[in-house]
């Protein structure tokens, strides 16, 4: 059967027509409408995945530098015990969003989506060595609620550590040189010329403070290397090769005699222990060991003298190279060190007998001005740290949070005590 051509559609026809497009058009708006919701929510999660490594990455870089950045970044008391944290992201509400801050200036479209709705939300764990942080976002979503969540470890370890060094003389080796210098009896066995154990141990101990710093002053790679560093100073370009090369030389110097006055520091204590059987040695062996006493306590401060020079040298020089620093991998490693050199310099700046502890004092206060006031917009973290030193000086408890200044105040002082031995 065919249609006249100018013969109309049927109302039958008509009608079913209609309900074909209303049906083809419900369809397409059901699927534009799940496509839609399914891009919300797949925008929503990765916002909310974004910010949530965002926090967890603030929380490494803070720790990256700052055995105490967990507490600096306000996600531990003051004894390190973890605080629950849960607050808003815009408008400087925390600092994990504060540098640049969500604000409805700035960017007024992520302000819009995030404010009064997105909520962080971060649990901590204190373990040895370290935190479990977990952080989480929970919103508003599209349907019913969102979620979600990552956690890392972030290292914060301030705890005492064993202190390993390799400039260790055996006491053969010191007994060996003992009986050819004090008894003039090359190849002798310390027992045939010193019968009492308790004399021989206090000989032992005297020799390895005496022979292993007059052997460090004498060698001749240590000589060299010191030098070497002495004429490199004549460069002045902080990005020249020599320049780096200066203060490399520096910081090994620096790191080698500290391991080597380390390595003596459980023989002061034995020495100054058994220093009573002194009076047991025959002349002329006891003015030999008595002399050996008191030229081993001057080298042993020789080499403190030596390496808080060091450190002041390093201070001066990673300053200046911190200035023409561009990359912040190297900005960091560079205030990283100068945080480590002048604490040990202002704990101990009693001992400096180059520069007065006041003015050490004064320097480490201005390179705290100065570190926050360049990297207060650059490296938030950087301008806590030196906002938190500034309280653990204030309440001179920098010892009481750092290992290796108790450590090197103990050092120090026994040194002293070793050089007045025989007093």
């Amino acid at each position: 059967m065919t249609r006249n051509p100018r013969q109309g559609f049927t109302l039958l026809e008509l009608v079913i027509g209609f309900f074909l497009v209303a049906g083809v058009s419900v369809m397409f708006f059901q699927a534009m409408n799940r496509f839609r919701k399914e891009s919300t929510f797949n925008s929503e999660n990765y916002l909310a995945s974004s910010l949530v490594e965002k926090v967890l990455e603030q929380c490494y870089q803070e720790s990256q530098l700052n055995p105490h950045g967990m507490k600096a970044i306000g996600l531990a008391d003051a004894d390190g015990a973890p605080y629950e944290v849960s607050t808003g992201i815009t408008d400087k509400e925390t600092v994990f969003f504060s540098n640049p801050g969500i604000t409805e200036t700035r960017t007024p479209d992520l302000h819009h989506v995030l404010k009064d709705n997105y909520v962080l939300n971060i649990e901590t764990e204190k373990k040895d060595g370290f935190y479990e942080v977990e952080a989480s976002f929970k919103w508003k979503a599209e349907s019913g609620r969102g979620e979600i969540l990552s956690s890392s470890r972030v290292l914060s370890f301030t705890g005492e550590k064993e202190v390993l060094t390799t400039w260790e003389m055996t006491d053969d080796q010191v007994k060996d040189r003992l009986v050819a210098d004090i008894f003039n009896a090359p190849g002798a066995n310390l027992g045939a010329k010193v019968s009492s154990i308790g004399a021989q141990n206090m000989l032992v101990h005297i020799g390895h403070i005496f022979y292993s710093c007059i052997d460090c002053l004498r060698s001749p790679d240590f000589k060299q290397r010191l030098q070497q560093a002495e004429n490199l100073e004549a460069s002045t370009q902080t990005d020249s090769d020599e320049y780096s090369l200066c203060s490399q030389l520096y910081f090994d110097m620096a790191r080698d005699l500290l391991h080597l006055m380390m390595s003596l520091q459980p023989h002061i204590k034995e020495a100054n222990d058994s220093i009573n059987f002194l009076p047991s040695l025959s002349l002329p062996g006891r003015f030999v060991a008595e002399s050996r006493i008191t030229r081993g306590g001057l080298y042993y401060r020789q080499i403190r003298r030596i390496f808080l020079n060091c450190l002041l040298k390093l201070s001066e020089r990673y300053e200046k190279q911190l200035r023409h620093a561009d990359l912040q991998k190297r900005q960091r490693l560079l205030v990283g060190r100068l945080f480590n050199i002048n604490r040990i310099l202002y704990a101990n700046r009693a001992y400096s007998e180059e520069i007065s502890p006041t003015v050490i004092a004064e320097r480490y206060q201005k390179f705290l001005d100065v570190t926050q006031n360049f990297f207060k917009d650059k490296d938030p973290s950087i301008f806590r740290m030196a906002a938190q030193e500034r309280g653990f000086i204030a309440n001179d408890s920098l010892p009481d949070n750092f290992f290796v200044l108790r450590l090197t105040g103990r050092l120090f002082k026994e040194i002293d005590e070793y050089v007045t031995i025989l007093d």
